[in-house]
C-alpha cells in the first residue's frame, strides 16, 4: 500500500484509496493508447499526487504552519505541477489528452486555498472537462480506449472533489495538537515515528 504505519489517519487513508482506485484506472488506461507523451504526463500527475499525499501526512501530524513553512510543505507538489505544464506540447496529436491532464492537475492547488477549497475545485474542474468532451467527440465509435481514458480521468476529478468535501471542507485540515515538522517525507511515505523527523546525518 501507499501508506505504512503512522500514515496520518482517515484523511490520508481516503487519499490512498483515491490514488489506488481512481487514479489507478487512469494509469492503466494510459498504457493502452499508444501515446508515450500521454503516458509521460500521467506519470508526472501521479508524481504530483504522491507529493500531495506526503503533504497530507504532514498536515495530519502538524499544527497549521506560518506562510513560509506552508510554502516549504507545498514546494514538492508545486515543482511537479510546473513540470506538467511544460509537457503540454501543442504539436502533439494528443494535445486534448495532455490539456485534459494538465488542467486537471491544477486541481491539486486546492491545498493552497485559505477557505472553501471545494469552491475552487468547482471553478477549475470544468477546464479539464472541456477537453474530456473533446476527446469523447473525437474518438466516439472509433477507439474506446481513448473514450474510457477520458471518462476515467473525469471520474477521478469528481472523486477528488468528494474527497475534499468529506475531509477538508473548510480548508486543508491540520492537527491543532501536532508538531512543527513541515518537510514532507520522501516518496509520500510518512516520516519515521509518526511524524518525528529522523536524526540529521553527519555534517558535510
Amino acid at each position: 500500500t501507499t501508506g505504512g504505519g503512522g500514515g496520518g489517519g482517515d484523511s490520508v487513508k481516503a487519499f490512498d484509496l483515491l490514488l489506488s482506485e481512481g487514479f489507478g484506472k487512469v494509469e492503466a488506461g494510459s498504457k493502452g493508447l499508444g501515446a508515450p507523451d500521454v503516458e509521460k504526463m500521467v506519470a508526472a500527475v501521479k508524481e504530483a499526487l504522491v507529493a500531495q499525499r506526503a503533504m497530507l501526512v504532514v498536515a495530519s501530524q502538524n499544527k497549521k504552519p506560518s506562510p513560509g513553512d506552508l510554502q516549504k510543505a507545498l514546494k514538492p507538489t508545486a515543482d511537479v505541477l510546473g513540470r506538467i505544464e511544460g509537457l503540454k506540447d501543442r504539436r502533439s496529436k494528443h494535445f486534448n489528452h495532455l490539456s485534459m491532464l494538465a488542467e486537471g492537475a491544477t486541481c491539486l492547488q486546492w491545498v493552497c486555498m485559505e477557505e472553501k477549497p471545494g469552491a475552487f475545485l468547482m471553478d477549475v474542474v470544468p477546464a479539464s472537462e472541456m477537453y474530456v468532451n473533446k476527446i469523447l467527440v473525437e474518438f466516439k465509435g472509433k477507439d474506446e480506449a481513448h473514450t474510457s481514458f477520458a471518462k476515467d480521468f473525469k471520474a477521478f476529478l469528481q472523486d477528488l472533489q468528494k474527497y475534499v468535501k468529506a475531509h477538508h471542507m473548510a480548508c486543508l485540515t491540520w492537527n491543532p495538537s501536532g508538531g512543527t515538522n513541515y518537510a514532507p517525507a520522501a516518496g509520500g511515505a510518512p516520516a519515521p515515528g509518526g511524524g518525528v523527523p529522523p536524526p540529521p546525518g553527519p555534517p558535510p
